[in-house]
């Protein structure tokens, strides 16, 4: 695949479907963090609101196939040179790490509503509160594990990528990550 126009066909078109799958997830599954809203619960636990929570999580599960093309492409590229094989598996590694942290979020996040929505009776005895607790906690595994490992994919790709990437690419990747993450802080 390496340098062949079809790969980076691929790998582009994954870059572009988990971006926005992943964006698409978010607003449109609405599962509630950040600040407690009890209407915001609510409306991602009732039954009207499921095709939506279902669709766009099990679309940003397919986002998550995207970057994992992406990443098989890259690590193709790394890999070509021997010497690189260290950084290439610390970036592949990570990177793997990063898609099964992004595809259990938005399993969980799909689950949760789900659980909700047909639990009949028993899912009604669940609080609200409850509910806000682990959506809030999904979302900590999907952005916190999986946005971290993907930074330090990113980071093992700057590293390891010198005369494949080009020098401002190799820095945005090193300088992204860590924008996203002081973002937080």
């Amino acid at each position: 695949m390496i340098g062949t126009r079809k790969g980076a066909f691929v790998a582009g078109a994954g870059a572009v479907a988990f971006g926005i799958l992943t964006v698409v997830g978010n607003v449109v599954g609405g599962a509630p963090g950040g600040n407690y809203t009890e209407s915001d619960v609510a409306t991602y636990a009732s039954i009207g609101h499921l095709p939506a929570v279902i669709l766009s999580g099990y679309g940003a599960i397919f986002g998550v196939l995207g970057l994992i093309c992406v990443l098989a492409y890259l690590r193709e590229m790394m890999g070509a040179d021997p010497a690189r094989g260290l950084a290439t598996g610390v970036f592949w590694g990570a990177g793997l790490a990063s898609a099964a942290s992004f595809a259990v979020g938005w399993g969980l996040t799909t689950g949760i509503a789900v659980a909700a929505a047909e639990g009949g009776t028993a899912a009604a005895t669940v609080s609200h509160p409850t509910l806000y607790v682990l959506s809030d906690t999904v979302i900590n595994v999907l952005y916190g594990s999986g946005g971290a490992m993907l930074g330090f994919a990113l980071v093992a790709l700057m590293i390891g990528s010198r005369g494949i990437l080009p020098s401002w690419l190799r820095w945005l990747n090193l300088e992204a990550p860590t924008a996203v993450e002081t973002a937080y802080l």
